[in-house]
């Protein structure tokens, strides 16, 4: 048996171990296809991951993003796999303007602009992107150290039809509390901008949730069961789940990279929503009432879910739910 205060202290200890890692804020980008709708970056020194779809030969996706002096504008340009379109990439910077070698016609450059012309390369190797996970294809990079303060522009052009592009943007890894807890469905988007389809990234997630309910169902079908019973283990088979999504998309990136380090940070990251899963469905399986001990403990996995990206929102506010419904009798044990 886990023993009760192991759970909280594994997860404090892998909470100082994983908040400092790097990550990027993950955003889509559409109908940004001249200057005039070009997709304004925010905050563009804040590490952004843009996802953008090229549909035709040709076409460009603009982007804006207004800079002050002592800021670095970073840019990086990657592509789906191997054998994807690789677009190029056109920085274009407030100052006086000449003449441009290799500017595509169709590249609209504002007045008074200067514009850099950034080729794009087809990747050879592959990154391991742990907190997806997804292999990342570097096709173009881009860096420079700002001094004159205003709106500068990044035009990606398409090579071919249907280009699937992404741009990581800046440097600085903050999220708002609304980027945080909406990773888990963004990082859905994202495997579908890879190709994947939505029953194929869900399947592990229904396959355990489904099959877990199935086989506690049938274990306890002789013995009533109390609301709070039902909804602990939904939170626990969803943050299993979630943890299965994780652990197939790491396999299936592998096969591409190869082996990488980076694997220890996913391992780590998904070790916490199965540990968060198990300590959920032992509160569901106690055979005391539900006190203000469980009531807190489902409160705390709840939060915990939220904070690790589990269950797919799904989990953690389910455990909240779980946490506020009063139980006034008895449970008996099952046996499993």
């Amino acid at each position: 048996m886990i023993p009760r205060w192991l759970p909280p202290a594994v997860f404090i200890l892998l909470m100082v171990i994983i908040l400092p890692v790097d990550a990027h804020v993950p955003i889509s980008a559409d109908n940004n296809n001249n200057l005039n709708t070009a997709l304004s970056v925010e905050k563009p020194t804040k590490s952004y991951a843009i996802y953008g779809h090229l549909h035709d030969a040709g076409d460009v996706g603009y982007y804006q993003f207004n800079l002050n002096a002592g800021d670095q504008l970073k840019l990086s340009l990657m592509t789906t796999g191997f054998d994807a379109p690789v677009p190029d990439m056109v920085v274009m910077s407030p100052g006086n303007s000449g003449p441009i070698d290799g500017l595509p016609q169709n590249v609209d450059v504002p007045p008074g602009y200067n514009a850099e012309v950034i080729k794009g390369q087809k990747p050879v190797t592959a990154e391991y992107e742990p907190f997806s996970p997804a292999a990342v294809f570097n096709v173009a990079s881009y860096s420079k150290n700002i001094t004159q303060p205003g709106t500068y522009y990044v035009a990606v052009i398409s090579p071919a039809d249907e280009t699937q592009y992404s741009i990581a943007v800046g440097y600085l890894e903050e999220f708002s509390l609304e980027e945080w807890v909406l990773v888990p469905i963004n990082l859905i988007n994202t495997h579908l901008w890879e190709g994947q389809s939505i029953i194929a990234i869900l399947t592990p997630f229904l396959a355990i949730f489904i099959l877990g309910l199935i086989l506690i169902a049938r274990r306890n079908n002789k013995i009533k069961k109390p609301l709070s019973f039902w909804l602990a283990t939904i939170a626990g088979l969803c943050y299993l789940g979630g943890a299965s999504i994780v652990l197939v998309q790491m396999v299936r990136v592998l096969r591409v990279t190869g082996p990488s380090a980076g694997v220890i940070i996913t391992l780590i990251f998904t070790m916490i929503p199965i540990l968060l899963g198990i300590w959920a469905l032992r509160i569901a399986r106690s055979p005391s009432p539900q006190s203000k001990k469980d009531q807190l403990s489902l409160g705390i996995i709840g939060l915990l879910g939220l904070l690790f990206w589990a269950g797919l929102i799904i989990g953690p506010v389910v455990a909240f739910i779980a946490a506020l419904v009063p139980e006034g009798y008895l449970r008996k044990s099952p046996n499993y």
